[in-house]
């Protein structure tokens, strides 16, 4: 089960790597815990077997491209602690979703809160995105401080977001945006770093409790991959190892960041060609009324309307009788 290597940030005290199937006991020890489970959105993974699945599909999406998910381990000194998510949430819009699970001997020491700051050092810095949020349950006040410790801001409250063992839970959002990471607020220089982050992004078109969840779901055949989006320019994140022959260099292959079909961009402009066509089109529909070229003494045929769908938008053409 191979996965790819990146450089990932690193702390005072803590560092991020991929998972490796050597890690299955340690970390069933830590995910099958129920303290830990009991503010997760997944079961706990109690066998080796649900484990070894979140592990397998863990290595299968870091493989995708353009990748999603990071499931990444949290080590301390050498030794698993936990594990670290960031979610892709959206690519278009640079949305993307954190979360930190610890094992519950390293609680109250502070690396929650440096788990965190890696991650978000991870979204805003290397895949720059614009806006990183996490979910808490309200009853997880520890989690709560640190989400405010990193400067998150609270969003509100989602109700019955998970149903797990049956019941429903609540959970608490929480938000940054790269701006307000960089320190410039929410006012002018949030608006000013709006401009900013388009430059910085080149050609760019465009907790995690999502993610990990994701993961745990897979223990309980998941469907396979989901169709993943043509590579782009832009968002030149990291460089993942392709296989290399006979032990030679591997050739890094771009991880790019352009939306998939499910993620239409909206709102982009119309060019001008395509207004003037629409604007002809609709012309001569009109000329054709006036003029009387549609036939009364023709059968008469119900009219439908044809629609034109495109990346963009979905605009009205013109009415046409409908093709015998």
């Amino acid at each position: 089960m191979s996965s790819p290597l990146h450089e990932y940030p690193r702390g005072p005290r803590l560092s991020l790597r991929e998972f490796r199937p050597d890690d299955l006991l340690a970390w069933q020890r830590i995910a099958g815990d129920p303290r830990v489970a009991a503010h997760t959105p997944w079961p706990a993974l109690a066998t080796p077997d649900t484990t070894g699945a979140w592990l397998s599909e863990t290595a299968r999406m870091a493989q995708l491209q353009p990748r999603r998910s990071f499931y990444l381990a949290v080590e301390q000194y050498g030794d698993l602690i936990g594990s670290a998510t960031l979610d892709i949430l959206s690519f278009p819009h640079r949305q993307g979703e954190i979360g930190v699970y610890l094992r519950p001997d390293r609680w109250a020491e502070g690396l929650g809160t440096e788990a965190s700051r890696l991650l978000l050092e991870l979204a805003f810095s290397r895949l720059e995105l614009h806006r990183v949020q996490t979910t808490v349950d309200p009853r997880n006040t520890a989690g709560m401080r640190v989400a405010e410790h990193v400067k998150m801001r609270p969003e509100g409250v989602l109700l019955d977001r998970f149903l797990v063992g049956g019941h429903w839970q609540d959970r608490a959002m929480y938000a940054i945006t790269m701006p307000e990471w960089r320190g410039g607020g929410r006012g002018g220089a949030h608006a000013a770093g709006a401009a900013g982050d388009a430059g910085d992004a080149g050609a760019a078109a465009a907790g995690v409790s999502g993610a990990a969840g994701a993961a745990a779901e897979a223990a309980a055949d998941v469907p396979g991959d989901a169709p993943a989006a043509e590579a782009a320019e832009g968002f030149d994140a990291f460089s993942k190892p392709a296989a290399g022959g006979n032990g030679g260099a591997a050739t890094p292959t771009t991880v790019s960041f352009e939306g998939g079909p499910e993620e239409p961009v909206l709102g982009a402009p119309v060019p001008p060609e395509a207004e003037e066509q629409h604007a002809d089109a609709e012309q001569e529909a009109r000329e054709k009324f006036a003029d009387g070229a549609f036939d009364d003494d023709e059968e008469s045929e119900p009219q439908v309307l044809t629609a034109q769908i495109v990346m963009e938008q979905i605009e009205v053409v013109h009415i046409l009788p409908r093709e015998p």
